[in-house]
């Protein structure tokens, strides 16, 4: 899978972030923890040495657990601090406020020694579209001030959020995500990153059904009745497609998506598999890991 970003739109969100990011005191980073990686940011990855900067890891409710652990210890290593968080209960934001008064202990002292009462931190939110940013922002400000949605770009406009010493600046989903080989394309298609639009849903529902055989195999067989499930290896939708598709029909004709003919419906099956792990139905899933992917 192949997602094209122009040289124009780079320059622009890259001129766009520099003017922001010289009116904050940290960056709060929002990525999504079933792929850590792939959904971060390459402009933020570039400066990131120019502020203080958190990793949110948004949506850990769908998350593995174990995963979600492996990524912490992973983000330590690379002396990163990165803290999951539920921006929809708001399980974990406590932490998030914890770690953006560490990032910028060194300006409070500043301040302290400059004799000011009272020091006012502010934070750019940042990360690509529908991460969680205007969740974050309504539940850390614990009141409804972004415009939220479970598509990409709903932000369309920043704004200042104020909540006591901290100020949060929200902005809108000028960045993209880090696709460097077309598996990280698929694993944002499949987690929502990417609208519907401009991938193919049976190569992403494919890709998908690989990664489990050799992730969740059982978790497969429980939730679409399958007695049998081999071992893949994914390489392009072409040469796995005659290994993947009796997967396909067993789980088609197991619920029922027939066309025509009573030919199994492809397509139908595909985006039911691709709404399902979206919604959680095949329980916490992660979809990429430390001991694949690097930084």
């Amino acid at each position: 899978m192949t997602v094209q970003w122009y040289p124009g739109h780079m320059a622009k969100a890259r001129r766009i972030m520099e003017s922001r990011i010289k009116q904050v005191d940290a960056v709060i980073e929002l990525v999504d923890a079933r792929l850590p990686i792939s959904s971060r940011n390459p402009i933020l990855e570039q400066m990131s040495t120019r502020k203080p900067s958190i990793i949110v890891m948004t949506r850990d409710d769908l998350a593995d657990p174990e995963g979600t652990q492996a990524w912490c210890e992973y983000f330590a290593e690379h002396d990163i601090i990165a803290v999951p968080a539920n921006v929809l209960s708001g399980e974990g934001l406590g932490k998030v406020k914890d770690a953006l008064y560490r990032v910028t202990s060194e300006k409070v002292n500043r301040d302290k020694q400059r004799g000011l009462k009272r020091t006012i931190i502010r934070a750019m939110i940042v990360g690509i579209p529908n991460v969680g940013k205007s969740s974050f922002i309504n539940k850390t400000a614990r009141r409804s001030v972004a415009k939220t949605g479970n598509q990409p770009g709903v932000t369309r406009q920043e704004q200042w959020v104020k909540m006591g010493d901290i100020e949060l600046l929200d902005t809108p989903g000028v960045l993209w995500p880090k696709i460097d080989t077309p598996e990280q394309g698929l694993r944002l298609a499949i987690s929502g990153a990417i609208k519907e639009q401009i991938f193919d849903m049976e190569e992403a529902a494919a890709y998908f059904v690989v990664y489990a055989t050799q992730r969740y195999p059982q978790r497969l067989k429980e939730r679409y009745k399958l007695t049998e499930l081999p071992l893949l290896s994914w390489s392009d939708i072409q040469t796995v497609w005659p290994e993947v598709a009796p997967v396909f029909e067993a789980i088609g004709r197991n619920r029922g998506m027939l066309a025509r003919g009573a030919e199994v419906d492809v397509n139908r099956v595909s985006r039911m598999l691709v709404k399902e792990v979206q919604d959680g139905m095949l329980g916490r899933l992660t979809l990429e890991w430390p001991d694949t992917v690097t930084l």
